[in-house]
């Protein structure tokens, strides 16, 4: 069993509060000395550079106390740099089925980070980390009980209001068992939080501020008498617990509460597949957080977070765990720079003193009043000294030059301010100054990338941190994080799209339709708690002049090589500052596929024009009437006389085929005519109106009477032969039907078939 004193055990309630104060004040004195660094570190970036005794030795001796600040501008540089090459987060699905989850999860990660202004909140989490050696991210859920609603925020933390358990070795903390926040806060604003408390809370502030005796280092760690403040303590640790676990048939693990979710249909329906869970207890760390002011447990509960993780992310600098302290970029610049006052100081009072003019005398070269106007204007412009008479042909009188300042302090003062990029890397080729004309730009690049190199490990760890802040948002190892928590009802997400133009994305969206037997199924649309991802930090390039590098090495290809730049034109302004580069992009596309219409109807048109070129060079060589048909087809003459001219054509040189033609003419119009009578014969017409109507198509009367005689006969012969079957099928003879051959055969103009 484990001790009380294990920090991985769940503390006894009775003993808890003292057991928090123990990890608090022991937290406290681990981290005393990288305080006392720390808050140096933050005064020399200030200006704040000169120890108070040193400042007071050099006011007792009528020196001044020069600051030239140098170590300010690196650090603007270097976060300058961190804020035109920031990281953004992606994610890769790890089945196809999840690629439009992707866009939403990357849409609702850029929304949290725009509505919390994280872009800024890591600006200074990178400032504080680069000065003092840390940085802290806080990643919360915040509550507004006015608009009823809450919103996810990730915010910088002060370095100096965070305490790491002494144990943890890891760079990163890890491995810590505890992390502590401690802030000072006005009374009444906790009692407001905690008015179930407020008769302890006034006991303990009245122990402070009573003259009895009481413990001073306690009153200094959690009370300030003179602001009337008290420090809230808010320890965050983990402990070890059983848990019950079931093992389902796909080998996943369930928890209790998943399987109150099950229904006992679906039970049922395990239990006769033989698929019930397995149920097995295992160990798991879960985290607790309390509050306490000095001797008041305000609270000790579960984590409110689901994801099982500290809400704390720190951004290291310099950081080798194994007792050492965490240091930034100024920890090692602070001697530079105090040697850099120190000669400047020394040389400016050198200057000051010998503008003064120091004079020897002989006894007697002056009497007591001339002695007096002397000490008065000698170091006045203008002023005039006298002498007694001879004393300066005889030198009894003379002036002693002053000291020029030693050529030794100003070339101390040089070598220091030269060791301040030396030892942060950050030279001027980075800053853009003392840059020589002659200098090639190959040269400059490569002073650049040196310096790029030496800063390139706190790059590395902001991308991870940005990567744990990403876990704490979307969750790992099945359990949720804040997103799931609290974004798990429909909601609109508003981020800014390709242009700066507003985008909407709706997640979990509940839509109701009709089954395949009818029945009413709910899905959700972009339901941000399900699939599996894979967090990338895609970033710009570590350094700015790698990117434009490559760029420049795709632009000389183009100019000098050859190679065409359309095709690669993508990448090159992926490469590049300009901003809107989506934009432009997609500019282009439309461009591109504007221009390729453009194109294909170019490509139409000239084939258009081949084919009329071909057309008029087969006109000029034809004969006269298919001149004149082709005429027609344009609609240039009318068609019938381009067909006469065509028949008289065929006629003339072709008279087997022009015979073969008109009688093949001939046969079709007398099957029409035959047609026409028959049904005019069926529809009951009389004789003179079909004559009529047969003369009218030009067929000579004789001829028309002859061939309605015939018609009407054949009309005649198979209604009497249909009169015949129908009379003998009454009477129960089997004959074939043949009357619906012979109507046709003589629809078709030919004899019926009897």
């Amino acid at each position: 069993m484990e001790s009380e004193n294990d920090v991985r055990a769940a503390p006894d309630t009775i003993d808890a509060v003292d057991k928090y104060r123990e990890w608090f004040k022991s937290a406290s004195d681990h981290w005393t000395k990288w305080r006392r660094e720390a808050r140096e570190d933050y005064e020399f970036v200030a200006g704040e550079q000169w120890k108070r005794e040193d400042r007071e030795t050099l006011e007792a001796h009528g020196r001044p106390a020069i600051t030239i600040n140098k170590i300010k501008p690196l650090m603007n540089v270097l976060s300058g740099w961190q804020r035109l090459n920031r990281y953004d987060i992606s994610f890769l699905p790890r089945t196809n089925d999840d690629m439009e989850l992707c866009k939403v999860r990357t849409g609702v990660t850029k929304y949290i980070f725009d509505n919390c202004d994280y872009e800024y909140c890591e600006s200074r989490v990178f400032y504080d980390g680069a000065i003092g050696g840390l940085g802290w991210f806080w990643a919360h859920y915040e509550f507004d009980e006015v608009a009823g609603d809450g919103e996810i925020v990730i915010s910088r933390e002060s370095p100096f209001n965070m305490y790491v358990d002494p144990e943890a070795k890891e760079d990163d903390f890890s491995d810590a068992n505890y992390i502590i926040r401690a802030f000072w806060v006005d009374k009444a604003k906790l009692i407001k939080v905690y008015p179930e408390k407020e008769a302890e809370i006034r006991m303990q502030t009245q122990k402070y501020d009573s003259d009895e005796p009481h413990d001073t280092e306690d009153e200094n760690l959690y009370y300030k008498k003179d602001l009337q403040k008290l420090r809230l303590v808010q320890c965050w640790y983990k402990v070890q617990q059983k848990e019950t676990v079931y093992i389902m048939a796909d080998g996943k693990r369930a928890t209790q509460e998943d399987m109150e979710n099950i229904t006992d249909e679906q039970l049922a329906q395990m239990y006769l597949a033989g698929q019930l869970p397995q149920e097995q207890t295992i160990t798991t760390e879960k985290v607790r957080v309390c509050s306490f002011f000095a001797d008041v447990l305000l609270e000790d509960i579960e984590s409110p977070y689901e994801h099982g993780e500290f809400p704390f992310v720190v951004f290291p600098v310099f950081n080798f765990g194994e007792d050492d302290i965490p240091a930034g970029i100024v920890r090692d610049l602070k001697d530079p720079q105090r040697e850099i006052n120190k000669n400047r100081s020394q040389f400016l009072h050198i200057l000051n003193t010998s503008s003064y003019n120091n004079w020897i005398r002989e006894e007697g070269a002056q009497n007591q009043w001339q002695k007096e106007a002397m000490d008065h204007n000698a170091s006045r412009p203008g002023g005039v000294i006298e002498v007694e008479t001879g004393a300066l042909s005889r030198g009894a009188i003379q002036r002693l030059e002053a000291p020029q300042p030693p050529v030794s302090l100003f070339q101390a003062g040089q070598e220091a301010a030269n060791d301040l990029p030396a030892i942060s890397g950050i030279n001027e080729a980075l800053m853009g100054v003392d840059i020589p004309n002659s200098a090639s730009g190959r040269a400059i690049e490569l002073k650049q990338k040196q310096a790029i190199t030496h800063i390139a490990p706190m790059f590395d760890n902001l991308r991870r941190c940005k990567k744990r802040l990403a876990q704490l948002l979307w969750g790992k190892h099945g359990r949720k994080g804040l997103v799931q928590q609290y974004y798990n009802e429909e909601k609109v997400f508003r981020i800014e799209g390709i242009g700066g133009k507003p985008d909407f994305i709706t997640v979990n969206q509940k839509v109701t339709q009709l089954g395949p037997f009818g029945q009413a199924v709910t899905t959700t649309l972009n339901d941000i708690t399900q699939g599996d991802f894979d967090i990338i930090i895609a970033d710009t390039q570590a350094s700015a002049s790698q990117r434009q590098a490559q760029m420049y090495a795709l632009t000389d290809a183009v100019k000098t090589l050859g190679i065409p730049a359309q095709p690669i034109f993508d990448l090159i302004l992926d490469l590049s500052d300009i901003p809107n580069k989506e934009d432009i992009k997609q500019r282009l596309q439309e461009y591109q596929k504007a221009q390729q219409q453009a194109q294909q109807a170019q490509a139409a048109a000239e084939q258009a024009k081949q084919i009329r070129m071909s057309n008029s060079i087969a006109f000029k060589d034809a004969p006269p009437a298919i001149q004149l048909a082709m005429a027609a087809k344009a609609g240039l003459i009318d068609q019938s006389i381009a067909d006469y001219a065509v028949k008289q054509f065929v006629a003339f040189n072709y008279p087997q085929l022009y015979q073969q033609q008109m009688q093949q003419q001939q046969q079709n119009t007398q099957q029409q005519i035959i047609q026409l009578i028959t049904q005019a014969i069926m529809q009951g017409m009389s004789s003179n109106q079909i004559l009529a109507e047969l003369i009218n198509r030009g067929i000579p009367p004789q001829q028309a009477q002859m061939l309605l005689q015939q018609v009407r006969q054949q009309v005649e012969a198979s209604q009497n032969f249909n009169a015949q079957q129908q009379q003998n099928q009454q009477q129960g003879q089997q004959q074939q039907p043949t009357t619906q051959a012979a109507m046709q055969s003589i629809m078709a103009g030919n004899t019926p078939a009897m």
